[in-house]
């Protein structure tokens, strides 16, 4: 079973190795709450989604996030590998057709349970694809353990089907 999965695997990655890399100047980026679905028990977060307003391309599954402040100085902030894997999942790139979007659900902890506190308040979230970076203004305060990055969970892309563009 396992090298049936992994011939699978390298068959989709060798069908979208054709497909080139999605253009910065046609994605869009938005973020969502839910409606609060994101919240309780001291923590929160945000679904975050790139449309695509181009030709069908490819993302990285976890692109680079990073939260930076009204200056637009990067925060101490940063995504914490999921538990137990180290250095982690293997992420195939995302197949993102023309007018889809692709979805990542962020999480951090949004009150002071720590023994000793460090809160980052950032302005504006930055996602990294290729070379360049697609930015959305945020309001959020994150806390983390004091002398640490404050830590956020970040789930893989995930193509959201049905969502042409408008």
């Amino acid at each position: 079973m396992p090298l049936l999965s992994l011939m699978i695997a390298a068959q989709a990655l060798s069908a979208s190795a054709a497909l080139p890399p999605c253009r910065l100047s046609y994605l869009r980026l938005s973020m969502d709450g839910r409606d609060g679905d994101f919240n309780g028990m001291s923590h929160s977060g945000t679904a975050l989604m790139i449309r695509n307003l181009g030709a069908d391309c490819m993302l990285p599954a976890l692109p680079v996030i990073s939260l930076r402040d009204a200056h637009g100085r990067a925060l101490p902030a940063m995504r914490r590998a999921p538990v137990g894997m180290h250095p982690g999942p293997v992420m195939l790139p995302v197949r993102l057709a023309a007018g889809h979007q692709a979805e990542t659900d962020l999480r951090w902890v949004a009150g002071p349970v720590f023994a000793h506190n460090r809160a980052v308040k950032p302005t504006r979230l930055t996602v990294q694809i290729g070379a360049g970076t697609l930015h959305t203004p945020i309001t959020a305060t994150l806390y983390g353990e004091a002398g640490k990055p404050v830590a956020f969970e970040q789930t893989p892309l995930h193509v959201v089907e049905g969502m042409p563009a408008r």
